[in-house]
């Protein structure tokens, strides 16, 4: 499957054309894009139309000096992370320079190879601190969603003695998921088709949990999984997408035969660059049909949307019902 690419862009300035050829030669690659300037007015101005991640910048140019392009560049656009070079090994120059707190300061001749090796890990250091941020994001998100929910339960249990809340919540727990067993076989009972199975598997968990969406999948004669229903709140998502998310999800399942939950947004590689940015915020729970040990004979894909994870209660219920899901789909056959 195609891996999406995530390129930077890094910004050339220099006044030689042969050494502004060289470095796009040298640094150019499938995730790098190199922009060139001549001078530091270009520079400014293509800064401006699409901020760079990186500038690279000789000290000495036609109209000005390479610290005065990091410094109107850093005013313009924000903070960006500079390699500066410099064929003079005067300390005035040297000391200036060091004030901008460059990545690298490199003389001339220039060590190619050092360049590029520094380049790429600044840029690899800069996409692992944006990802670390996105993440510490929805950790503290769910952090906070969390603490209230356990502000909350503790103070219900502080109304009365925590023992006998506690056991009294176990048995009504383990006498409610009896219920939901009872009530949800109760409904199979008049589905005569697949599609009848899974659409009460469907509605069943919508009562339950609220609105999400879901794609059915069985085995076919050469005991492939294909999709045999979509369902959605308030409408299903086209069988194209449902395709494309469910393909790379088949395999999770084969591998790993029991429910679980995923977070597409961190496995967005896994999926066709089609819907990339549709994975975006989507949640997805696994439910393997399997009737008889050994035997997966289905897969239910159910995902919401917009980063609403499935709590611990919703894996539950899917291995509550996936048993007579996969029972009644066997009926069926």
């Amino acid at each position: 499957m195609p891996m999406s690419v995530q390129v930077a862009r890094v910004l050339v300035v220099d006044d030689e054309p042969q050494l502004r050829e060289l470095l796009v030669d040298v640094l150019a690659a499938e995730d790098v894009q190199v922009e060139t300037a001549a001078n530091g007015r270009q520079a400014i101005e293509l800064a401006r139309r699409c901020r760079p991640d990186l500038l690279v910048t000789d000290m000495l140019l036609g109209d000005c000096t390479g610290l005065d392009v990091i410094d109107q560049i850093h005013s313009a656009v924000g903070d960006i992370p500079a390699v500066v070079i410099t064929g003079h090994s005067d300390p005035r120059y040297l000391t200036e320079a060091s004030r901008r707190r460059p990545v690298e300061l490199m003389t001339k001749p220039l060590d190619v190879e050092r360049l590029r090796a520094t380049i790429r890990q600044e840029l690899h250091r800069r996409r692992e601190a944006e990802k670390s941020r996105r993440r510490t994001r929805r950790l503290r998100a769910l952090a906070r969603k969390t603490n209230i929910a356990r502000k909350d339960a503790h103070r219900q249990l502080d109304t009365t003695c925590s023992d006998l809340t506690e056991a009294y919540r176990t048995l009504s727990g383990q006498l409610a998921f009896q219920q939901v067993l009872l009530d949800f076989q109760r409904q199979l009972l008049g589905a005569k088709t697949d599609d009848e199975t899974f659409g009460t598997l469907f509605r069943f968990f919508v009562q339950r949990s609220g609105p999400l969406f879901g794609v059915a999948m069985v085995c076919d004669q050469n005991a492939e999984l294909r999709i045999a229903g979509r369902f959605g709140v308030p409408n299903p998502d086209s069988e194209a997408f449902c395709e494309a998310l469910t393909s790379p999800l088949v395999d999770i399942a084969l591998a790993n035969p029991q429910v679980s939950t995923l977070d597409a947004t961190d496995e967005a590689d896994l999926f066709d660059p089609t819907i990339r940015k549709y994975v975006v915020g989507l949640n997805v729970l696994l439910v393997p049909l399997i009737p008889a040990p050994g035997e997966m004979i289905g897969l239910v894909v159910l995902y919401r949307k917009g980063e609403q994870p499935f709590p611990d209660g919703d894996a539950a219920l899917a291995e509550l019902i996936a048993g007579p899901t996969a029972t009644a789909v066997r009926r069926n056959d």
